[in-house]
């Protein structure tokens, strides 16, 4: 028989626990490390471009003596426009695929101040010489089983007092598109998104301030090929049928058609929240104290 835990307060809710539930009836899986490699140059041509890159780095001040940290950093996407700024970035992933394709746009764009570190959020990161930073970033990234561990290693990662930390995590259904799950038939869970976060780093006794990022309804692709490539990535293996419902449904979908694009709108926005707050570490420390005791 399984045993209901009684809550009664907020301090009984194992956050950690409700997060790897949910983590667990999520609709997208991700097979690991090689499909994150062999999906890297796709992977990096989506995101370059992106609005999203610009509107994160406007929320980060950067100044030209800082050290910085991208866990989590996949192609670069952060990381590259960052060391433009700076004077170091360290960029970790666990995907050596990401870390080509970074090293790769690094050398074409003359930048020798990115050191790429194959490491993953499990991995004792002191023994790859990972030290403590100006600015601590995961972007993204934190789709991970034990997120309270990862956390923590943002945390002691960052300077003490005047450190930086931000994360980005998912205002739920993004970056899904759940009209287009219906379209082909298949159910949509979302997965934790950042409000499982956000009470986690209460749990902590950290207490970030919060902003959004948020991308146009209105997207715009050369040609239907293109948009149907771009909404591929949700779906693993799509049958034939479900290739033909999801190319139907964008084309039900576009609002504006040209000869050389179109524009295709969605109904559910993409958004992320940013949790940033200066790394006042004697909070977290006592608050481990106090688990403790």
């Amino acid at each position: 028989m399984t045993t209901i835990q009684q809550i009664n307060t907020y301090s009984d809710i194992d956050w950690e626990l409700l997060w790897q539930q949910a983590r667990v009836s999520k609709s997208w899986k991700s097979k690991g490390v090689r499909e994150w490699d062999s999906k890297a140059a796709a992977f990096s041509a989506r995101t370059r471009a992106s609005p999203y890159v610009d509107q994160f780095l406007a929320h980060l001040d950067l100044r030209d003596t800082m050290h910085v940290l991208d866990v989590g950093c996949g192609p670069g996407t952060l990381a590259l426009p960052i060391a433009q700024r700076v004077e170091q970035v360290t960029a970790l992933d666990y995907s050596q695929g990401m870390l080509d394709c970074l090293n790769e746009q690094a050398a074409s764009q003359g930048l020798t101040n990115i050191r790429a570190v194959r490491c993953a959020w499990e991995d004792d990161w002191r023994q790859h010489d990972i030290e403590t930073y100006d600015i601590v970033i995961a972007s993204r990234s934190m789709n991970i089983e034990y997120p309270l561990m990862g956390l923590r290693k943002l945390v002691d990662h960052c300077r003490k007092k005047t450190g930086r930390i931000i994360i980005a995590e998912r205002i739920e259904p993004s970056p899904f598109d759940p009209d287009a799950f219906e379209a082909i038939g298949r159910p949509f869970a979302s997965g934790p998104d950042y409000i499982y976060t956000l009470n986690m780093l209460y749990t902590l006794g950290i207490h970030p301030q919060i902003s959004h990022i948020e991308l146009d309804r209105e997207l715009r692709f050369s040609d239907l090929d293109h948009a149907l490539q771009s909404y591929a990535w949700m779906f693993k293996e799509l049958s034939d049928d479900e290739e033909q419902r999801l190319r139907q449904f964008l084309r039900g979908r576009i609002i504006e058609q040209q000869d050389d694009y179109i524009v295709i709108e969605r109904n559910h926005p993409q958004r992320w929240a940013l949790l940033h707050w200066t790394n006042v570490q004697e909070v977290l420390e006592s608050k481990r104290q106090t688990q403790k005791s």
